[in-house]
Formats: C-alpha cells, structure tokens, sequence
C-alpha cells in the first residue's frame, strides 16, 4: 500500500513538472522602449543632463594630479577636489550603465600646486531614479521596479 503511494505521487509530481516545463515560456527583458517608457520622466532630467554636460568616462583610472589644471575648461580639473567619471554597472538594472565621479585625490588643493592631505575629497551622492529587475515574471517579461540608487556627481573637500 506504501509503495502505491509512493509511486502515485511520484507519477503526479513528474506528470506536474513536465507540464510545468512544456507550458512556461522563459522570462524575457522588456524592450528598451517599454524601459524608458516606464521610467519616464522620473528620470529624464537627470540622464538628460548627463548627456547634455558631454561627460565621458574615463577608459582607465586616473591619479593625482600634481597641480591643479587652472587653464581647463573642465570644472573638475579645475577644483580643490578634482574628480573625473567612470561607468557604473549593474546588468540587473535600466539603465545598465550609469556615468559616476570618482575622486583623484585623498587630500585637496589648498594652493594650485600642493595637497593638503589634512581636508579630505570626498564624492557627493545624488539619488538617481533607476528600475532594478526583480525575479518575478508577468505575461513573459521580468518585472522592474523603480529604486534610487546614490550615485556620486562630483567631489569636494572636507
């Protein structure tokens, strides 16, 4: 009597997974469109602006300047703090990649030509609006939710 059972129950779970895996279609990504459209304005400013300041991340770290580049354009090479930008990224989030600042110095710029190791650059974060993947999977796409994640702008001295 055991044994029917056993085997009863064995036939109805693997009768009920094979069901299982014949009738369900892999969970997908939504399309880029539907991403955007669901993150919409929440971020538009934000990822907006990025691309209208031009900010390319670097292809390699850099360091420590010596002095301060006080002939740059660039708002970065020019400050006590200076920083430069690197590509955060994070394959289970919209958008993948995301432009950071790092800091290139311990220290600030009291003077253009020395650190003063005694302040100390730090990165200021801002909450950007990103949509992260979830494991749930509705109508075969995987679920995003809307998150902020702290993503540093620029440095300054403390």
């Amino acid at each position: 009597m055991l044994l029917k059972v056993e085997v009863l129950a064995w036939v109805a779970m693997t009768t009920t997974f094979n069901l299982c895996l014949g009738k369900h279609a892999p969970c997908r990504d939504p399309s880029e469109e539907d991403l955007e459209a669901q993150i919409g304005r929440l971020a538009a400013g934000y990822y907006s602006l990025v691309e209208k300041l031009n900010i390319i991340p670097d292809k390699e770290l850099k360091k420590c300047p010596r002095a301060l580049n006080q002939t740059s354009d660039l708002i970065q090479d020019r400050s006590t703090s200076p920083w430069s930008y690197r590509v955060n990224e994070d394959l289970e989030r919209y958008p993948q990649r995301i432009i950071e600042a790092y800091c290139l110095c311990k220290g600030c710029f009291t003077i253009p030509t020395k650190e003063d190791k005694s302040l100390i650059s730090e990165p200021f974060f801002m909450d950007v609006p990103v949509l992260q993947k979830t494991r749930k999977c509705r109508k075969g796409h995987y679920v995003y939710r809307l998150k902020n994640v702290k993503i540093a702008q620029f440095c300054n001295c403390h």
